[in-house]
């Protein structure tokens, strides 16, 4: 019988190995819910989880310390040409390795679920309401285009930030105010929230925003908000 192996993830891959086990896979785990080294010589294939990578570590946020892709192979000494599946990986090892984030109709799932972690996240940790604030959205995939309709159906004003023109004129089309990413001035916002997985809000970008804007990391590894500011507020979605 094959075994599967998932390591790292959150409760969606808890939900994923009850239906494996229903399904009649053999499963085993590494930093799901603990982390522990063993033999994975038996193991068929892994998934990992979507996204993978978060802060140089996997993404593992139901255990104390993520290991690193590295040290997931030397623990469970896995044979790096299994089939394995997840979100990108920066420097991906695996020369059989599936892109989730190459699947249209995942990334379209994985927005609805994304932009309702995020909402969430900001009305828990913004001082004041969504209603009457000011939005910056940087980035307009499947997860900015969403989330900048959700923030204005709140009552928030929205700008998004896009590189391409045509997404800009997208966003003004549907009554969003529209940036180029080179051109961000973060004086006026409360919130920005980032969606794309390049330095587009580095050290000179950041320092425009006031000292209460608060900052949400939605992209994968590694990220596009500068950190090194420790009196930023910036959360990670």
């Amino acid at each position: 019988m094959d075994t599967i192996l998932f390591a790292g993830g959150d409760r969606r891959t808890l939900a994923a190995i009850d239906y494996m086990k229903r399904a009649g896979y053999s499963v085993k785990t590494y930093a799901v819910t603990d982390r522990f080294p063993f033999d994975g010589s038996g193991i068929s294939a892994m998934v990992l989880p979507f996204p993978c990578v978060k802060r140089g570590t996997l993404n593992a946020p139901m255990i104390e310390t993520p290991p690193t892709l590295s040290e997931l192979i030397r623990e469970t000494g896995i044979d790096k040409n299994i089939p394995v599946i997840g979100g990108p990986i920066p420097e991906n090892p695996f020369p059989h390795f599936i892109d989730l984030s190459t699947r249209e109709d995942l990334k379209l799932r994985n927005a609805v679920t994304t932009v309702e972690g995020a909402v969430k996240l900001l009305i828990q940790y913004t001082d004041s309401a969504i209603f009457g604030s000011r939005s910056l959205v940087v980035g307009y995939g499947a997860i900015g285009k969403r989330l900048a309709k959700i923030l204005s159906a709140m009552g928030s004003a929205v700008t998004v930030a896009a590189r391409k023109e045509k997404d800009r004129v997208d966003g003004e089309l549907q009554g969003f105010s529209a940036i180029h990413t080179e051109a961000m001035d973060l004086a006026e916002f409360d919130l920005v929230i980032n969606t794309v997985p390049a330095p587009l809000l580095g050290e000179s970008v950041v320092s425009t925003a006031p000292p209460h804007t608060l900052f949400l990391e939605l992209a994968s590894a590694p990220g596009g908000i500068f950190r090194g500011d420790p009196r930023r507020n910036i959360l990670d979605g």
